[in-house]
């Protein structure tokens, strides 16, 4: 730390996530230490996370370390933490699609690799996940640029795109595409059999039809969703049995607390004849609550999962093959995947996204005494 009790900080926005960007050297070595400087940075536990920097919603509590890399494949290091808002939980089991779209533009602007005008090339790496992304982020005036025409549903504005291509992205957190080695599963939980499919694509992601939780999608908004208690505990029953179903967690019960991202859940529904602007339709959950858009590693693992014959994503989408357009609360975002389905285990070559970033602030944050 730079000095006792204060931290450099940057905020930036990347997609529909926002959260406090770091330099790894300005924080103590990972472990119980950094991660008490985390949770006082982001004012957890605490609803209204009122003593600190956090939004009090799972993607805006949020922070991501940096440094630059000693590997040759990458030019910067990164890490992600998922931050518990009411709850002192610091995740690093998983990476966030959203800020890997923030993480070349700030090692741009911090000087932690070259800008070159008018495109320049990041290698990130992605110690959660052990994942090659690369990013290509406009400069303009030496820094990376902002503004722009590209408009991502659940931003309000407009802004410079910026393109991440995750390299061979399976496997990072179980150690295969296929976590439980089958495109699908059958999964019992409070008396109901699940149809899943669970697949380790830039981050563990179960996918089951809404169907089965008596959804349409479309209908209610996520807030009016977070009021259902019994359909909150539900989700969480079934993500928590398929937590134990890879060894996350001994005890189904524990995923709460122990497991609280690995896996996250996506409930899916094929379109209604007629509408023609998406290939499928998506509700994510993360930290317990349904996510008010779609997180990014959501989309990129159904992109990979709709490309593999015989899971339940492939079964939902629309016929057809190229980008996948997947609608969520906030509108229609397109992922795209390079998969060869052709062995027993799908090869994921790679799977990409467009999206924006801005920096928001940059300054010093205050701690508490410990």
């Amino acid at each position: 730390m730079s000095q006792a009790g204060t931290v450099p900080a940057v905020i930036m926005r990347g997609g529909t996530s926002k959260g406090v960007f770091l330099h790894e050297a300005d924080l103590p070595p990972h472990g119980p230490e950094r991660d008490r400087v985390l949770l006082d940075i982001l004012g957890s536990p605490d609803p209204m996370q009122i003593d600190g920097l956090g939004g009090t919603h799972s993607s805006t509590s949020k922070a991501v370390v940096v440094s630059r890399s000693q590997r040759p494949e990458a030019d910067v290091d990164y890490w992600f933490a998922q931050v518990g808002v009411d709850a002192p939980i610091v995740d690093w089991d998983g990476n966030c699609g959203n800020l890997t779209t923030a993480v070349g533009p700030f090692a741009i602007n911090e000087g932690l690799v070259p800008a070159v005008e008018p495109e320049t090339t990041v290698r990130l790496y992605n110690g959660n996940t052990k994942t090659v992304i690369v990013a290509r982020v406009q400069v303009r005036d030496g820094v990376a640029a902002v503004d722009g025409d590209l408009s991502i549903p659940g931003v309000p504005s407009p802004g410079a795109p910026v393109v991440t291509d995750y390299l061979e992205p399976a496997g990072g957190v179980l150690g295969s595409a296929l976590p439980t080695g089958h495109v699908r599963d059958t999964v019992e939980a409070d008396g109901t059999e699940y149809e899943i499919s669970f697949l380790d694509v830039t981050h563990p992601m179960v996918f089951v039809r809404a169907s089965q939780f008596g959804l349409t999608l479309g209908g209610l908004t996520a807030a009016e969703l977070n009021k259902d208690e019994e359909l909150l505990e539900r989700v969480e029953a079934l993500r928590g049995r398929c937590s134990a179903l890879v060894g996350a967690v001994a005890d189904w019960r524990d995923a709460r607390l122990s497991a609280p991202v690995v896996p996250k859940l996506v409930m899916l529904q094929t379109p209604e004849d007629g509408d023609e602007s998406a290939d499928v339709l998506a509700l994510g959950v993360s930290m317990g609550k349904i996510h008010h858009a779609l997180p990014m590693t959501a989309a990129l693992c159904l992109g990979a999962a709709a490309a593999t014959p015989g899971t339940v994503a492939a079964e939902l989408r629309r016929a057809g093959t190229g980008p996948l357009r997947i609608r969520h609360p906030k509108g229609v975002v397109v992922v795209t995947a390079d998969v060869d389905a052709t062995g027993s285990v799908p090869v994921v070559r790679s799977v990409g996204v467009v999206r924006t970033a801005r920096r928001l602030m940059s300054g010093t944050v205050w701690l508490r005494k410990p």
